[in-house]
């Protein structure tokens, strides 16, 4: 077990809506979080985590690493994840079951081989299951096998929804499909979040954002009836501290692009790779504490928008980092395009990948002087322009024609 308070860090500010900070993982927990990032709302606590290991990061800065020792053995192709209740901590191990993890010491609570994902109302936990079907357990009074089926779930306040293909409302343990309510968009993407504020539930789908109250949709939220917003594919849905929604937004192929905040019907406030430290190539989720502050994770990093709010062990940084202009034109662009470095920068390196990852185009830039990058080979499509130096780092959107 690793315990260590943090204080190394980098801020990078980009000059568009707000000032991010960014938490280097390598100096944390050095791992990528793609089985889970979450947030405990009881106590703020950070969670990131993967097959073979769990870190969480402690409002106060400090983090504690848990590996074999603390959690059982792990194999890769473990599901690793972690839930909440006010007074007590759980995890489940697709392999093994479902552990009690009071004062970090596990507890086996209920042996199962097939555990996906846990969810949580209140005191009572909600566990998904590769085969399909949903187990209820609270702690102290036992497990209960509900009959049901479920890929995904959400429960607040008695109304619990599920997804089964389609959303639908669980009454007296059957299912009130909501597919042909006509507020219902189609083609859902397993994303269901309820308000801060009330028991109205928002459905996620491929073509924007469904409303709905004890099983009947009211109202949607699209492009076409908001502005500015990136995609209607939503890939996630989270409520911040003022009961603001935000997304986060795919392409067609179901990769994330985009970051938003809802406020009326303007998407006021898009975070892309050209606009913030993100990577969204390698996007983990992004979650509010209590406080209002927003947590995304992104490759190994966690970042967040600096704010009043923002926990004083932010400060502890190293050094400041005001990230210079880079030009990028023209953006689209079919032929050629160039790119210059900042005055201060005197050299890095470019590279530019699809959007699976793969690596089409990479060379060596020097000083700030102009270079002509020529992508007319290329397909037209979406492209990700990454450019690094000794101390910056840049990444945008390139569209190629």
């Amino acid at each position: 077990m690793k315990n260590i308070f943090y204080i190394f860090l980098i801020i990078l500010s980009y000059q568009v809506n707000a000032q991010w900070i960014t938490v280097k993982g390598e100096n944390l927990h050095n791992f990528l979080p793609f089985n889970q990032f979450t947030v405990n709302p009881y106590t703020n606590n950070i969670w990131l985590v993967n097959a073979f290991n769990a870190t969480v990061l402690k409002p106060d800065g400090s983090f504690t690493t848990f590996g074999e020792p603390e959690l059982g053995t792990l194999w890769q192709s473990d599901e690793l994840n972690f839930g909440f209740t006010p007074d007590h901590l759980f995890y489940t191990k697709e392999l093994t079951g479902l552990y009690l993890f009071d004062n970090y010491e596990n507890q086996m609570l209920y042996a199962d081989n097939d555990f996906q994902k846990i969810y949580s109302d209140v005191d009572t936990l909600f566990l998904t299951r590769f085969n399909g079907s949903l187990l209820k357990y609270v702690h102290g009074v036992g497990s209960e096998d509900t009959g049901l089926s479920a890929l995904s779930c959400t429960s607040k306040n008695g109304f619990k929804y599920v997804s089964i293909g389609s959303y639908a409302l669980i009454e007296n343990g059957a299912y009130n499909v909501l597919y042909g309510d006509p507020y219902y968009l189609g083609d859902p993407s397993d994303v269901m979040e309820f308000d801060n504020e009330s028991d109205t539930v928002h459905l996620g789908f491929a073509k924007g954002i469904s409303k709905c109250y004890d099983g009947t949709c009211y109202d949607t939220i699209t492009p076409h009836n908001t502005t500015n917003m990136p995609s209607p594919n939503i890939l996630e849905i989270e409520f911040d501290a003022d009961n603001n929604l935000w997304a986060a937004f795919g392409d067609t192929n179901d990769e994330h692009i985009a970051l938003g905040k809802l406020e009326g019907s303007e998407w006021s406030e898009v975070y892309t790779t050209s606009n913030s430290p993100i990577n969204f190539e390698q996007f983990y989720g992004f979650e509010f504490d209590t406080l209002g502050n927003i947590w995304v994770a992104s490759g190994m990093d966690l970042h967040t928008i600096e704010t009043s709010s923002s926990p004083g062990w932010l400060s502890n940084q190293e050094q400041v980092l005001e990230s210079p202009t880079l030009n990028v034109y023209p953006n689209p662009a079919s032929d050629v395009v160039h790119v210059q470095l900042p005055q201060s920068v005197s050299g890095a390196k470019l590279s530019i990948r699809d959007m699976s990852g793969k690596v089409v185009q990479e060379r060596i830039l020097h000083s700030n002087e102009i270079t002509p990058i020529n992508i007319n080979k290329l397909e037209s499509g979406i492209y990700i322009l990454q450019i690094i130096s000794d101390v910056y780092q840049w990444q945008e959107r390139l569209v190629k024609r």
